[in-house]
């Protein structure tokens, strides 16, 4: 996960959120899913007069933290009590497709929280489809396979993880929300690329995704696909010797999407 983290700095320019924030100097942030909490603590430092807070189901947070910030156990699809209602100056979701079930109503949930007129949020998601800028990716390959039989697992559960963009934002325009932007950044697969941000960027996500791709595979593919997990394993394996190769010239895209509630 932290290793992600450094991936999505790395793609993003060592930005770390793209939607502004009205109050610099004592802003309240929600972290949605917060995971480790590695991207709430760089915002607890980068704001320390701010007021934040980091939600998960599992809390997996380091026990030293900055002052400012504090992590809670909730599940972000349940109603939201003691929450603050128009309180939060920016609400932060990351890799979040393939854990909610309703978005329309996990999206009213947080316009509710936000603060009138200057509150954003901002969602960051990776499209797993793979693409490629040539014909080195055949349609035959193991990564593609993978792709295929991961969004069709988690297509099963009612828990997708595929971006639709024109989806999400008409999603947010349902629950209120305005001056919606997308950002989408080419991610490689891995440092093929011949320009110095691409390499480095495709050399973070291979490494963040050769070592978690297991663990994301495993579950889905087992209850959605009854595969057994030494074929799952076998599997992972070719895939990640595929993205291994600089011969393949394949990349995801990031999508960075922010609104305000007016």
């Amino acid at each position: 996960m932290d290793i992600m983290h450094k991936f999505h700095l790395v793609a993003r320019r060592d930005v770390l959120h793209s939607a502004p924030l009205h109050n610099q100097q004592t802003p309240h942030i929600l972290d949605l899913g917060c995971g480790t909490g590695i991207w709430t603590i760089d915002m607890a430092d980068k704001y320390p007069n701010g007021h934040l807070i980091g939600l998960d189901l599992a809390l997996i947070q380091p026990e030293y933290i900055p002052a400012n910030l504090r992590f809670e156990q909730m599940d972000i699809e349940d109603p939201w009590h003691d929450m603050g209602l128009g309180t939060w100056d920016l609400i932060h979701m990351r890799s979040l497709n393939g854990s909610i079930a309703n978005w329309g109503r996990l999206y009213s949930e947080i316009y509710r929280h936000l603060k009138p007129h200057y509150g954003f949020v901002e969602q960051v998601e990776i499209d797993w489809t793979p693409r490629c800028v040539d014909q080195s990716l055949s349609p035959s390959s193991y990564v593609m396979q993978w792709a295929d039989e991961l969004l069709s697992a988690m297509d099963r559960f009612g828990r997708s993880m595929r971006v639709d963009s024109g989806l999400t934002k008409q999603r947010m325009r349902h629950a209120g929300f305005t001056d919606i932007k997308e950002e989408v950044i080419r991610v490689p697969f891995n440092g093929w690329p011949t320009d110095e941000h691409g390499r480095d960027t495709g050399r973070w996500f291979n490494l963040g995704l050769t070592q978690g791709m297991h663990a994301l595979t495993i579950a889905p593919l087992f209850r959605g696909h009854g595969k057994m997990p030494e074929e799952v394993t076998a599997l992972v394996k070719n895939v990640v010797e595929e993205i291994r190769s600089r011969k393949m010239h394949a990349y995801c895209t990031l999508h960075v999407y922010t609104a305000r509630r007016p």
